[in-house]
């Protein structure tokens, strides 16, 4: 059981996933004066939606797209700089969470260890989003906002040349 979460939260930290949250929490965090409750809390419905599919028997969805174009959008947001209201956040990270939940189903043979898997992998994404967020409001400094506005173009070029050549394909 324990084997099956720590694989749960060793599935989540492929590259796909790690640039949509990355890129969310970054564009959450960015102008934050408070801790954006909306935006997490939004997430991690997305992210229960997305489990409880799972766990209902949803045939394995192709999210990869999805989740490259959210961290494309949210990535050109961070560079940019500008405000984005909190309903467009909102929408947009419980999309991710959704996605992130649907592209890593369990590999798990029980259902015990299936629901095990499935909840490291959650609580591995919910860790990562609030971290980034944190990482995100803690920038004040010129040369810090200029890092996250760089990071966030790096991201946003990943995510649309990725998926260029998977379009391409």
């Amino acid at each position: 059981m324990i084997g099956a979460f720590v694989d749960g939260l060793t599935q989540f930290f492929l590259p796909t996933h790690l640039l949509a949250v990355v890129a969310l929490g970054l564009l959450a965090g960015q102008d934050a004066k408070r801790f954006p409750v909306a935006a997490v809390a939004a997430y991690a419905f997305g992210l229960a939606a997305g489990s409880v599919l799972i766990a209902a028997a949803v045939r394995e969805q192709n999210t990869g797209p999805v989740l490259l174009a959210v961290a494309a959008l949210a990535g050109i947001a961070v560079a940019i700089a500008r405000p984005v209201p909190r309903a467009v956040q909102a929408l947009s990270a419980c999309l991710t969470g959704g996605a992130v939940a649907l592209n890593t189903p369990p590999q798990a043979i029980t259902i015990p260890s299936a629901v095990a898997a499935q909840t490291g992998a959650a609580i591995a994404a919910f860790a990562m989003l609030t971290i980034v967020v944190m990482i995100g409001m803690r920038a004040r400094g010129a040369w810090h906002r200029i890092g996250l506005r760089v990071v966030g173009s790096w991201i946003a070029a990943s995510a649309v040349l990725v998926l260029a050549l998977r379009l391409a394909r």
